[in-house]
C-alpha cells in the first residue's frame, strides 16, 4: 500500500471535516449521515485505489451502482 499518498488525503479529509464540523452539526440528521458516509466512502476508495495493483476502476463500479436509480434513456 502506498502510504505516502494516503497520509495527505487523510490529513485533507480531517482538515475539511474540522472546517465543516459546525455546519455539519447544524444540518438535519439525514444530511449529517450523508456527509459522514461520503467522507468514509472517499477514504475507502482512496485506500482501495492505492492498495491494489489491479486496474479495476472504482468509477466503473459507481457508474453501475448509480445506473440503478437513473431512468432509462428516452
Amino acid at each position: 500500500m502506498n502510504k505516502v499518498f494516503l497520509l495527505p488525503l487523510l490529513l485533507a479529509m480531517l482538515f475539511m471535516y474540522l472546517i465543516d464540523r459546525k455546519r455539519i452539526s447544524n444540518a438535519p440528521a439525514v444530511n449529517r449521515w450523508v456527509s459522514r458516509v461520503l467522507y468514509v466512502i472517499s477514504i475507502g476508495i482512496w485506500i482501495y485505489g492505492t492498495s491494489t495493483k489491479s486496474t479495476v476502476y472504482v468509477a466503473t463500479w459507481l457508474t453501475r451502482f448509480i445506473d440503478m436509480w437513473l431512468p432509462t434513456a428516452l
